[in-house]
């Protein structure tokens, strides 16, 4: 490691002293700098070795800051803070920009709205230089109609679209920030996709549009640190980003209903359900020793999604996620916890609708596949209770919900304000397991309801096929016998599920009930057409 380093350290000053005579004395820009220290941090290496890796990582910048005669100044990007002056490194002249203010007092004073000329002045002006604002997105727009005349034509509705995907960034004391990676990538695929129409006839903007909007930041970094805490705590990760899940969900459905544009009826069932509590974090400090640790830090994982830009402040003590870019992301994320990383990217390639479409034609073999599909949140052994499975799948169908594959295929799209569980996780309470709300064939939302009711396989049972049958079928009559379609007020159709599960073996039975009129009695139905 030593000898590495020295040859690091030369090479640099061969290549500085061969730059300032080539061109004179430089700027050094060096990005990302905190990886390298955190990497070492939570490396699975002895003290001794962590700290040779530090002590190598402060002479190199030490050569590189303080010892090098042909630096002008130097910039340093990174997503989180690391002390560089109290590390002795000798860069003990350093100014920190923050994009996330240190102090509550910074966020509770006066919040700058981002628009242009900035209103800021000293460190908020720099802070506003980060990203894009309101002003500049639009005057990006207004330039590209240079490359598409087209974008002039459709230029609001567009420009909606790039604030529900690329919006909603707080920065310093500045909100409404855009994120200027996927802004510009978004134009850029729009105009290249409307230019492609050669037809003088009015555009599908919406349909071209939706094309062009597509997650682009998030592809170019990485989740791995996020990731490591899934493996260490996958049940309080899936608690976690169910809420952040839920918060953006009911916020955008608020938005959408409160809009005077919008003459939607908003269903019993969706103002019935009290919005979720906002995701607190009162100081935004990074505290890598718990994120490497075996106890599970939310403050820790929060802090670490709103530094490296998956989560966003709302007030000065709650954080939530930004926008559908970074929406789409904690999708996936909620996926691999719940299904584990193999099954969650085969759920994203599924067929709209298609565990919908198999469960109305009596075949559950993808809902057994779903329940049995733990990778690590399902326990091996004995002594697992009905609860623990019910919690497990409960998860796990409010994640495919998500994906569409319980939307009806003739929805041409997944409106999760009307996925609304009704009640989930009370297995073992005496009432109806898990009960959700769907879109019904005819388009009408919240007019058919899912009932599961969970019964657990003796330990010693498993491979005993008839007996998980029987078990099975015991859950689909308690269903009726104890009239837990009652949850399920205004829904003309319903489809009960009886699921025997213990670890690996599981066995489903499904039945589809309909009826004409909210209070008319439930008829049996084979399938639906």
């Amino acid at each position: 490691m030593a000898e590495h380093a020295e040859l690091t350290q030369s090479l640099f000053q061969a290549l500085s002293t061969f730059v300032r005579k080539q061109f004179g004395r430089y700027i050094l820009l060096i990005d990302e700098y905190d990886i390298p220290f955190i990497t070492v941090y939570l490396a699975k290496w002895s003290n001794d070795d962590k700290q040779a890796a530090l002590d190598i990582l402060k002479a190199l910048l030490q050569d590189m800051l303080k010892d090098n005669d042909n630096l002008i100044k130097c910039l340093l990007f990174g997503v989180f803070e690391i002390p560089l002056t109290e590390m002795g490194s000798g860069a003990n002249n350093i100014r920190d920009i923050r994009l996330i203010s240190a102090e509550e007092s910074d966020i509770q004073g006066s919040i700058l709205k981002a628009a242009y000329p900035h209103s800021g002045c000293g460190m908020d002006a720099l802070t506003d230089a980060f990203w894009f604002n309101a002003h500049e997105v639009e005057q990006m727009l207004d330039n590209s109609t240079a490359l598409c005349t087209r974008v002039a034509v459709y230029k609001p509705f567009i420009l909606e679209t790039i604030k529900e995907w690329y919006n909603g960034y707080f920065i310093g004391r500045f909100r409404g920030k855009y994120n200027p990676w996927s802004v510009s990538s978004f134009i850029e695929a729009l105009c290249w996709l409307l230019n492609q129409t050669t037809s003088d006839d009015e555009v599908d903007i919406a349909a071209i549009t939706k094309s062009a909007a597509r997650a682009y930041w998030v592809t170019t970094g990485t989740t791995g640190l996020i990731e490591a805490q899934i493996d260490r705590h996958r049940p309080q990760f899936i608690h976690l980003t169910k809420r952040l899940l839920r918060d953006y969900e009911a916020s955008k459905t608020t938005a959408e209903n409160s809009s005077p544009d919008n003459s939607t009826e908003v269903t019993a069932a969706t103002t019935d359900e009290p919005p979720p509590p906002p995701v607190f974090l009162a100081i935004p400090q990074l505290n890598l020793t718990s994120l490497g640790s075996g106890t599970f830090s939310e403050s820790g994982l929060l802090t670490l999604c709103l530094h490296a830009g998956y989560l966003t402040r709302r007030l000065s003590t709650s954080v939530c996620i930004p926008n559908h870019e970074v929406y789409q992301v904690w999708l996936q994320l909620f996926a691999r916890a719940v299904l584990g990383s193999e099954l969650a990217d085969k759920s994203t390639n599924n067929a709209h609708g298609a565990l919908l479409t198999q469960l109305w034609a009596g075949n559950a073999k993808m809902l057994c596949t779903l329940a049995t599909s733990s990778h690590g949140v399902l326990s091996n052994h004995n002594n697992y209770v009905e609860k623990d499975y019910a919690n497990h799948f409960a998860n796990t169908i409010m994640a495919v919900s998500r994906f569409g594959l319980l939307t009806h295929p003739s929805q041409k799209t997944v409106d999760l304000s009307h996925v609304v569980t009704v009640r989930e996780n009370h297995a073992g309470h005496g009432i109806c397991d898990y009960t959700m709300r769907l879109f019904s064939p005819t388009g009408q939302p919240n007019q058919f309801g899912v009932v599961i009711e969970f019964k657990l396989i003796e330990s010693g049972r498993r491979g005993d096929a008839r007996y998980c049958k029987r078990r099975a079928e015991e859950g689909l009559r308690q269903i009726g016998n104890r009239n837990y379609d009652s949850w399920l007020v205004g829904c003309l159709e319903r489809l009960d599920v009886g699921i025997a599960i213990g670890n690996s073996a599981v066995h489903a039975e499904v039945q589809l009930y309909r009826r004409d009129e909210a209070d008319a009695p439930w008829v049996r139905a084979n399938v639906i057409a």
